[in-house]
């Protein structure tokens, strides 16, 4: 594999996985956010409030900068694959948010059988969007 190709398989996996962290960050924000609103008792701004709160400030700008990171692989990978190829990969994320939001115990939600099938059925997905017959190709040329 030449080196601008695993850079490029690099990015886009770059892409994905910090996709997903910043879900999984910012949710985590939005949980302790609700948290302290529940705990105050008297009329505060939300703005206040959120700045007022250092685990909620980092959780939200952790997330927002795994989201800038993310685009600017995603641009960078973009430079070396065809969009119909790179997009689907990007499937992989839901997979990478629910198996994190399940198994993050913060975030607590629950496994089931139907959101995993679901999960399964992204995953062959971007297997058959990106999967080459080599003689079905041939037989365009």
């Amino acid at each position: 594999m030449s080196k601008i190709k695993s850079n490029a398989v690099i990015l886009l996996a770059l892409t994905i996985i910090l996709s997903a962290c910043a879900q999984l960050f910012m949710k985590v924000s939005m949980i302790q956010l609700q948290l302290l609103l529940d705990s105050i008792t008297d009329e505060q701004s939300l703005l206040f409030i959120i700045m007022d709160n250092g685990t909620v400030v980092a959780w939200l700008f952790a997330g927002l900068c795994c989201y800038a990171l993310s685009m600017l692989s995603w641009i960078f990978a973009l430079i070396k694959y065809e969009l119909s190829f790179a997009y689907p990969f990007l499937g992989i994320t839901y997979v990478l948010v629910y198996l994190g939001a399940v198994y993050w115990q913060q975030i607590g939600e629950q496994l089931t059988l139907m959101r995993t099938m679901g999960i399964l059925l992204i995953l062959v997905g971007v297997v058959l969007v990106n999967y080459k017959n080599n003689s079905h190709q041939e037989a365009a040329l």
